[in-house]
């Protein structure tokens, strides 16, 4: 799945269908927050430090959303 925006997604979009047809997987593009009422995210990856509450992705969303957002603690 790869994620698409107005920004630099169209390399993303191409580096994912290229590992696509290498795998056999397919891709999914989606628009995160432009087709739904809520974003529902992960609070972080697996980098960053034990102690870190939200990632750097999740405080992205939380600052820039235009939507309500939801962090999933795993």
């Amino acid at each position: 799945m790869v994620g698409v925006d107005r920004s630099s997604s169209r390399e993303a979009l191409r580096w994912a269908g290229r590992q696509a047809a290498l795998t056999g997987s397919v891709v999914d593009a989606v628009i995160p927050w432009y087709d739904a009422d809520l974003l529902v995210v992960g609070s972080r990856g697996r980098g960053g430090f034990p102690g870190m509450p939200l990632g750097p992705v999740s405080q992205h969303c939380i600052r820039h959303s235009p939507r309500p957002v939801v962090i999933i603690r795993g």
